[in-house]
């Protein structure tokens, strides 16, 4: 007897189901794909039980006569190519023919379509195994699409689903992307109670909308063009980032692709302007010859082959430094109009601020041993580590007046952290946190930390998951920067701090270890610098706010380790027009 036999149609179809449509997203995922190659202007999506029980498309595209409606289910049916060559310049989102008939083969199927000038419209009903039925409908033009049941006769696969939660929140990351890359179509969600609307718009504006976590006119924009490719890269300031890169964001011809090559390029062009871990605000928009770009290696066309992707990573790389260098500048900022208030749509803004302390984990020494070596105390009893404040303990006796002789005159500070100059006919309003971070930033990157031996070890104890493998994967990182931690037994021994820090170390250190993992060396240095860094409270005597400025304004790089500009300027002229002295 023969051991290989020749599969059932249906149980041939629902595995090449299985490669197009594993859960709803998938199934949303070929449905918005179809609404968006009919010339859609506005595409609404409906889901009941997170995709399981109901999903359904609606756009008002150019519909299908009752022959094509009869031919779209069927296996390799699609109007999108003719032959083989047509894959080398479909410019379509779908092209195989396969989504409408894997969708037939594991739920309930409705299609209801009408094209324009039609006399009636057509319903098509299908269930896995049975033939399609086609009969005339009212319809108006356009296509609505109701998937229903999904998997009801595959229990074994449908066992695999996740929540009905979970099932949502996945088929919303596909509607998002989808209208991310499309803003000129007009797009509507509906999940239970849950309903967004989405109007035609810029980029700009849909990207604000579909991430409300990114403030409200931070999104800038630049445009870089090669032979066979253009791109669009919506960028924010590099003051406002994320630990993740949830919204470092690569399309390619308008779809949503994990191209690694491109997002570690688009970071590395924030390099300059954020410390090591901290990931970007930046969404890329490439639109690539069909020719070089091949979809057709996955089954749900999730990944794509580049032909040329080197000579695109150095087109956009140089494209989006000089953007970068541009509008956040390796200076301050210029005191700009302020931003456009965002339309009734576009509600949420968010605002960056300094990060607060992190929960300390406890540790058995009663209290932080004294750090008497190395302890100054300014003129206004502010007590800093030495090396903190080294670069700002000029002497007092000197009035800031002698400071006029290298070009700038110190007004005096302002609502707590902010320092005023004057220099040039230019106003500068200094973040002295900011600023002295930057400094000690980089004068730890040169030089590295001196590290204080503590009179009484520390004992971490109960420290989290997160803290643990933190410590394991970061242990030559943290020695570098000034910590010594071993670990005894079951427990982690704190040896030694950076001598910046003084009694800030422990904080310090919490701080670091918060989300675990391997810890780049950057982010540790940043980390300390902030911590080391003068305050929001702390008031400069005028000879160490003068001292400040000056290393401020030497800076290569004038914006501290999390991008925040170190000052904003405004010269004579546009304070004058503020105040009405010059119009016109």
């Amino acid at each position: 007897m023969a051991l290989i036999h020749i599969l059932s149609p249906e149980t041939a179809r629902l595995i090449a189901a299985g490669e197009v449509i594993d859960r709803p997203a998938s199934a949303l995922r070929e449905l918005l794909d179809n609404a968006i190659d009919s010339g859609a202007k506005d595409i609404s999506v409906r889901i009941e039980s997170g995709g399981i029980g109901l999903i359904s498309v609606s756009d008002d595209g150019c519909g299908m006569s009752a022959e094509d409606l009869r031919l779209s289910v069927r296996e390799h049916a699609t109007s999108k190519i003719e032959c083989a060559d047509d894959l080398l310049r479909a410019r379509t989102l779908g092209f195989r023919g396969e989504a409408l008939a894997s969708i037939a083969s594991a739920a309930r199927l409705e299609i209801l379509t009408c094209t324009e000038n039609a006399d009636s419209g057509w319903r098509l009903r299908a269930n896995p195994g049975t033939e399609a039925v086609v009969e005339p409908a009212a319809a108006r033009r356009g296509t609505t699409v109701t998937v229903s049941a999904l998997f009801e006769r595959y229990p074994a696969r449908r066992q695999f689903l996740k929540r009905p939660q979970s099932e949502a929140s996945l088929c919303r990351q596909v509607f998002a992307e989808r209208a991310a890359s499309h803003p000129s179509i007009s797009f509507r969600w509906q999940s239970g109670e849950q309903n967004e609307s989405y109007p035609a718009t810029e980029p700009e504006r849909r990207i604000a909308a579909l991430h409300p976590e990114i403030p409200f006119g931070r999104l800038s924009r630049t445009e870089i063009a090669g032979e066979g490719f253009s791109c669009l890269v919506l960028y924010a300031d590099p003051s406002f980032h994320r630990r993740d890169r949830r919204l470092v964001q690569v399309f390619v011809n308008r779809r949503k692709v994990p191209e690694w090559g491109l997002m570690s390029m688009l970071e590395y062009a924030y390099s300059p302007w954020l410390p090591g871990g901290m990931k970007p605000c930046v969404f890329l928009f490439a639109e690539v010859d069909p020719s070089q770009a091949d979809f057709n290696i996955h089954p749900a066309k999730r990944e794509v082959r580049l032909k040329y992707l080197d000579k695109i990573k150095s087109a956009l790389f140089a494209g989006l430094r000089d953007a970068l260098a541009s509008s956040a500048g390796y200076g301050g900022s210029d005191f700009g109009d302020p931003p456009i208030e965002p339309a009734a749509e576009f509600s949420g803004i968010s605002e960056v601020r300094e990060m607060p302390s992190p929960p300390e984990f406890r540790y058995s020494a009663s209290r932080f041993p004294e750090f008497r070596e190395g302890t100054i105390r300014d003129p206004n009893g502010i007590r800093h580590s030495n090396e903190a404040l080294a670069a700002l303990a000029d002497a007092s006796a000197h009035p800031p007046s002698v400071r006029v002789k290298e070009g700038f005159r110190y007004l005096g500070h302002a609502f707590g952290p902010f320092l005023l100059f004057e220099m040039d006919e230019i106003l500068y309003i200094l973040d002295q946190h900011a600023a002295h971070e930057r400094i000690l930033y980089d004068g730890l990157k040169e030089k590295g930390s001196a590290e204080q031996p503590l009179l009484v070890p520390l004992v971490l104890d109960e420290l989290g998951a997160d803290a643990e493998s933190g410590l394991a994967l970061s242990s030559v990182q943290l020695r570098e920067a000034g910590y010594r931690i071993e670990k005894q037994s079951d427990r982690w021994i704190v040896t030694g701090v950076p001598s910046i820090l003084g009694e800030k170390a422990v904080t310090a250190l919490a701080e670091i270890l918060e989300g675990g993992g391997g810890i780049p060396g950057d982010r540790i240095i940043a980390t300390i610098a902030c911590r080391a860094a003068v305050k929001d409270g702390d008031e400069l005597d005028p000879a160490a706010a003068c001292d400040l400025f000056r290393r401020a304004l030497e800076l290569p790089v004038a914006r501290c380790p999390h991008g925040r500009p170190i000052w904003i300027r405004i010269d004579r002229e546009r304070l004058y027009r503020m105040v009405g002295r010059i119009t016109g």
